[in-house]
């Protein structure tokens, strides 16, 4: 699915991804299966949804939401 911006020539390509639930080990596997930087994953440990990204060098990072898949938003207590 594409989605452009207003008038601007900037196109918005969408793409549907399964997301299984896995752990860090699987989704570094399937991000190098894929050949791209990052990966989307819900991580099996939190149930959080989570990127995992290469970073300089041979390391890696992982970016996570702070709720669990299907939970409700936190609310700001202060």
């Amino acid at each position: 699915m594409e989605t452009t911006i207003g008038d601007s020539p900037v196109v918005i390509r969408q793409k549907l991804h399964h997301a299984d639930p896995m752990t860090l080990d699987d989704a570094v596997y399937e991000m190098e299966m894929v050949g791209h930087d990052f990966y989307l994953f819900i991580d099996k440990e939190t149930s959080r949804p989570s990127v995992l990204y290469k970073r300089k060098g041979w390391s890696f990072g992982v970016i996570q939401l702070d709720n669990p898949c299907g939970a409700a938003p936190v609310t700001d207590l202060t």
